[in-house]
């Protein structure tokens, strides 16, 4: 504004606003100020709130001043990730290391501290401080310094791995991809903030495995791993494994998975509905890619689950939904199409040889197959033969692989149950104990 239209506005400003000094002695009282009154009503972030006050409680000026950059270059560090992974990142690591209760599943439950950590971190951390061994500017001053900067760089190498395939962490990568987000919950809560470097990383790679056997065990059995209704179990299991030791820690994970009900064999019922699409391109690149790996092929996971490329891969079904061809064999269009969905019956291709195949018949299919990935190209016998690293590859394993003529129901239960079997050693409840090596 400038000329006449400023004079104007300087005078409505005077004649409907009131301006109040606020003064403080000191700076630490200048934050306290600044958390009581934000927190009733002005336009600031939780992490925002929060900031304020732990710095509010350190008495000394230069470290507070330390605390204060340290604790916004952090959160700018967090944002390049996403925009909220600064509230995310604070919500994960207070629930991983802190909360001791959950809403009940019942009716009118009353909020534990994993549902007001969710809604209201900032409060939870004022009100139960001392819970969390704030009683002195000292125990606040570390708490930025040490806790909260150690747990945040974990935070973000777990980002990091949950967007770029790393070979050393690669199951966090796997449970991004099935949308599992409590991973961070649990790898964060099985951490000490005095463990080493060296243990941290065992940690990681020990939990996001255990998280990718919970995870397709369930679904292999049809059972739900969404936030809502698994979060409660989940969030049961984070205060069994919070910061303890590694020996400790892999016995329990392990011992945890071979007490439960749902087993990886569960592969041999497992089939593609509303529920199992979500899951079966992961499933299926899983086994695809893990045969790549074994016979030294070039190909990896996220070259079959990619969205973003030109020509992704979808799950192709190897019997065309042509029921009229397969009288002969099945009874009823039902169980035709029960046989068609079956985990044995399932492929993955590039979608644009899944659209142009679907209408040919198998003995067409068969020989296209060849030109595609391993676990297509298994289907015919040039497959096996002057192939050396696939045949070992089967020796090794002892997998019953072998070419399929006709694509009969008998088949379809054969391919079943090699996939079962494949899937039993990708995902095999010994692999944690592998981490103790």
């Amino acid at each position: 504004m400038k000329g006449q239209t400023l004079i104007f506005f300087k005078d409505w400003l005077l004649d409907n606003l009131d301006f109040i000094r606020i003064t403080t002695q000191t700076e630490q009282d200048a934050h306290k100020i600044f958390v009581s009154m934000n927190d009733r009503g002005l336009s600031l972030t939780e992490t925002e709130m929060l900031k304020g006050f732990l710095l509010s409680e350190i008495k000394d000026d230069k470290e507070r001043n330390k605390c204060n950059d340290t604790w916004k270059q952090t959160i700018l560090n967090l944002k390049e990730f996403d925009k909220d992974d600064d509230s995310t990142f604070i919500k994960n690591w207070l629930r991983a290391q802190f909360a001791a209760s959950i809403r009940d599943t019942k009716k009118d439950a009353v909020p534990g501290d994993f549902d007001i950590i969710g809604s209201a971190f900032h409060k939870w951390v004022r009100e139960n401080s001392p819970k969390i061994g704030l009683f002195k500017t000292d125990n606040y001053e570390l708490f930025v310094k040490n806790d909260f900067i150690k747990f945040s760089k974990i935070y973000q190498r777990l980002l990091k791995y949950s967007n770029e395939f790393n070979k050393d962490y690669e199951y966090v990568y796997y449970n991004a991809n099935n949308s599992f987000t409590l991973q961070y919950q649990l790898i964060l809560a099985s951490i000490d903030p005095k463990d080493s470097e060296e243990i941290v990383n065992k940690k990681i790679k020990l939990v996001s495995c255990f998280v990718d056997l919970f995870v397709i065990s369930r679904v292999f059995n049809f059972k739900t791993v969404d936030y809502s209704a698994i979060k409660n179990r989940v969030f049961d299991l984070t205060l069994q494994i919070r910061r303890l030791p590694f020996e400790e820690l892999v016995e329990y994970l392990y011992n945890y998975l071979n007490k439960s009900e749902f087993k990886v064999n569960g592969a041999r019922w497992f089939y593609l509905n509303g529920f199992t699409k979500r899951y079966m391109l992961h499933i299926i690149s899983r086994m695809t890619s893990f045969i790549d790996r074994e016979i030294g092929l070039q190909y990896s996971f996220k070259d079959y689950v990619s969205r973003d490329i030109k020509n992704p891969c979808d799950i192709e079904q190897v019997i065309a939904n042509h029921f009229n061809q397969h009288i002969e064999e099945f009874q009823s269009e039902e169980t035709f199409q029960k046989y068609r969905n079956k985990f044995g019956s399932l492929l993955i291709l590039p979608r644009d040889k899944n659209r142009s195949y679907k209408d040919k018949t198998y003995e067409e299919k068969q020989e296209m197959y060849f030109s595609e990935n391993i676990l297509a190209r298994s289907l015919n016998e040039k497959c096996y033969q002057n192939n050396p690293h696939f045949l070992n590859f089967l020796d090794k394993f002892n997998l019953k692989f072998k070419p399929i003529e006709y694509f009969t129901k008998e088949a379809v239960l054969e391919r079943q149950e090699l996939y079962t079997e494949i899937s039993k050693v990708i995902w095999n409840n010994e692999k944690l104990l592998e981490s103790k090596q």
